[in-house]
């Protein structure tokens, strides 16, 4: 038995030998790369998913949408009775009817974002707004949420001031 294929300097005491000109079987040959054989803080670390997610479709009544490592934006509409959670800032491009909970893990420059206003809740970093507390001045509007000294602030889009 021995192995072929890989570098020299990956085999070791109690490996197999290295072999060269072997026939090729039927089977499909693994072969190592380099950097197999490397410690393991000398290695590439594996590839971290992205901060971010992005939904194609709308979010229906009754699901909840849970991201915690990062941005969620949605293409479409949050539904009355639905749920966004995510660690960082949400983006829905459409209208958000359900709840939207961003900095769900301790983050107060998260924000929401959404074309047109119509939402149960909005929380950020634990704070919350009920869609009671709201301004009706923004209803069915396109806005932003943001957290400022201890409180959820939203503005129109289409505006430069701070409204509640």
């Amino acid at each position: 038995m021995g192995v072929e294929g890989v570098d020299p300097d990956c085999l070791g005491p109690g490996l197999p030998p290295l072999l060269r000109g072997g026939r090729a079987t039927g089977g499909t040959a693994e072969t190592l790369e380099a950097s197999a054989c490397l410690p393991a803080e000398q290695q590439a670390p594996p590839k971290a998913p992205p901060p971010y997610l992005l939904l194609d479709n709308p979010v229906r009544s009754g699901q909840s949408v849970v991201f915690p490592n990062g941005d969620v934006t949605i293409v479409g509409s949050v539904a009355s009775g639905a749920e966004v959670v995510a660690g960082g800032s949400i983006h829905v491009y459409g209208t958000l009817r359900g709840r939207a909970i961003a900095g769900s893990t301790g983050n107060p420059r998260a924000r929401i974002f959404c074309r047109r206003s119509e939402a149960e809740l909005l929380a950020i970093d634990g704070w919350y707004k009920t869609a009671d507390d709201m301004s009706r001045q923004l209803h069915g509007r396109p806005i932003q949420a943001w957290l400022e000294n201890d409180a959820i602030m939203v503005a129109a889009l289409d505006q430069h001031s701070v409204g509640g």
